[in-house]
């Protein structure tokens, strides 16, 4: 982490931004579009057969993305978030979630007592990885995995934040557009100053971004055994999905697939299931 700045600095930002992003979150993120949402549902619902359906952790559980899918999959899920308003929209009608407003790197639950551990689109927000790792670790039945999705790709990141005024196709300007004015984009929405929206997306806008090496190692150095980390959403994949057919961009994913590692500065996000 940068020596510029504290972890109780960028909780702090974290807890502003994601208060002010709280009534819109769930219109504003493309993660709760319906081809997401299933793909999502297929890997908990597996994880649930797998690894066994009595209890879930969510960190970072935000509106409740995850605890609406595990909730009809697993008997006990738990929600734990810094953010109080974040935590107040999500829907608890199913009576089996528990929700806690807790730092994600001190977490109040007994050693061993999850069988399954979610962190959706966290990540990138965290000022270092290896605390929560090491949390999530201790939660964890013997056996149990860790599912982590939807944070950003520094290989494909890096290239972008390279590229220089040109000449570019519409869906590669497109693409450039996202990635370097994310920025001014958080500051304008959610009326942030920079300083706040800089570190609310650390792991973006200060490292660009999460290396795969690091981020395996980390978790191989906490005593996961297993790590199974995949790249997804190639760049332009949105254009294929909505002008040419679905099965047209699951054919170009699988091919670009086929081509790692050559091809992984081409995929905006990772994802991955690591085991105790």
């Amino acid at each position: 982490m940068s020596k510029r700045y504290s972890p109780q600095e960028i909780k702090r930002a974290n807890i502003v931004y994601h208060t002010r992003m709280a009534d819109s979150y769930n219109k504003d993120q493309p993660y709760f579009s319906p081809e997401n949402v299933k793909r999502v549902e297929a890997i908990i619902k597996n994880l649930a057969k797998t690894c066994g359906s009595s209890s879930l952790l969510d960190i970072g559980c935000g509106t409740g993305f995850i605890i609406d899918i595990a909730k009809r999959y697993f008997k006990r899920v738990a929600g734990v978030d810094i953010t109080r308003a974040m935590i107040d929209k999500v829907d608890l009608s199913a009576g089996n979630i528990n929700l806690i407003v807790a730092d994600i790197s001190a977490m109040p639950f007994e050693d061993e007592s999850f069988d399954v551990c979610t962190a959706y689109g966290v990540l990138h927000h965290l000022p270092e990885l290896g605390s929560t790792f090491r949390e999530i670790f201790r939660c964890l039945k013997k056996g149990g995995v860790f599912y982590a999705d939807q944070d950003q790709n520094y290989y494909c990141r890096e290239k972008i934040y390279r590229l220089k005024k040109g000449k570019y196709s519409d869906v590669l300007q497109s693409e450039i557009d996202s990635v370097q004015g994310v920025f001014n984009e958080l500051k304008e929405k959610y009326n942030l100053d920079a300083h706040t929206a800089k570190l609310a997306e650390f792991q973006n806008l200060v490292c660009r971004g999460i290396k795969e090496e690091a981020l395996v190692s980390s978790l191989k150095k906490t005593g996961f055994n297993e790590v199974d980390f995949q790249y997804q959403w190639f760049l332009g994949q949105g254009f294929v999905l909505h002008n040419v057919s679905e099965k047209a961009a699951r054919d170009v994913e699988a091919h670009l697939k086929k081509l790692l590692p050559l091809s992984r500065d081409l995929f905006k996000y990772f994802s991955f299931v690591a085991k105790k």
